[in-house]
């Protein structure tokens, strides 16, 4: 009796309950498409952003839409999200302001290293940057929040998918990867490997991987529970920001990842670097 009633809540791990968890992710990742989309879309155009059949889609729109997060033109049968969603979003902005938390540090590494900094959290998998410090240098080398470096080959995306959900590595691994210049890192068993070495040392960089010249040093942030919330990244030249980083480097971005992650109620940091 008592595990015939866990299986139909899905409290263990029961077939049954394993089908409710994927289908409560698969919602999330049709609301994160929609919501980064800016604009109504068809359910074919959903699927392909995606790569989901159209039917499985539709069958979680149809359920959004029963909860009143998402609605569908009459006119155009495009789906867009809902007022009610705005709301959801808005209180938990209030609750939760990832920037403010994090801007104290990010002005201290920024001066410590003399570099820009940046603030990414993930989307579906891939890192989008919300917040950035630029250096006062000659020559500024500037990432606009709103930018969403390929996870495969940047290392706030590698920082992503090592510390995501398991099933954002797996889409990211299955998936097309794009070599946006000869040092992009494109192939799954390397980035395989490369996700556990990130794993192990809780930081990655990725030279010349998404733009000629141009270096990225990232590490983890965490919050309660030690679930990751998002990646602190230095980013400028490679002879500025070299790989592999210096020890001053390195110990700076860890002591910003660690301040913030403390700051969150998380404890995946060991003692601070002095």
């Amino acid at each position: 009796m008592t595990s015939q009633r866990k299986a139909s809540s899905g409290e263990d791990g029961t077939e049954e309950g394993t089908t409710a968890v994927r289908s409560v992710l698969m919602a999330v990742r049709v609301l994160e498409a929609m919501a980064l989309a800016g604009g109504p879309l068809r359910v074919s155009d959903l699927a392909r952003r995606l790569t989901e059949p159209k039917g499985r889609v539709h069958r979680h729109l149809v359920t959004l839409r029963l909860a009143g997060l998402v609605a569908q033109e009459e006119a155009t049968e495009r789906y867009h999200l809902t007022w009610r969603m705005f709301q959801i979003g808005q209180a938990a902005g209030e609750q939760f302001d990832l920037k403010r938390v994090a801007e104290p540090a990010m002005h201290r590494l920024r001066d410590a290293v003399g570099q820009s900094v940046l603030l990414a959290v993930p989307t579906g998998g891939d890192p989008m940057v919300v917040h950035a410090l630029e250096a006062p240098n000659t020559v500024q080398i500037s990432v606009q929040p709103g930018n969403r470096p390929p996870a495969h080959c940047s290392a706030q995306g590698r920082i992503m998918l090592a510390f995501g959900p398991p099933a954002a590595e797996a889409r990211a691994l299955a998936g097309k990867m794009e070599a946006l210049t000869p040092h992009s890192l494109t192939d799954p068993a390397r980035l395989r490997a490369r996700l556990e070495v990130v794993r192990e040392r809780m930081w990655d960089t990725a030279p010349s991987e998404a733009l000629l010249g141009v270096n990225a040093l990232a590490a983890p942030l965490f919050a309660a529970g030690d679930v990751l919330v998002g990646s602190i990244g230095i980013v400028g030249s490679v002879q500025f920001v070299p790989d592999p980083p210096g020890e001053a480097m390195l110990a700076a971005l860890r002591n910003a990842a660690e301040e913030i992650s403390l700051r969150l109620g998380a404890t995946r940091y060991g003692p601070r670097v002095p």
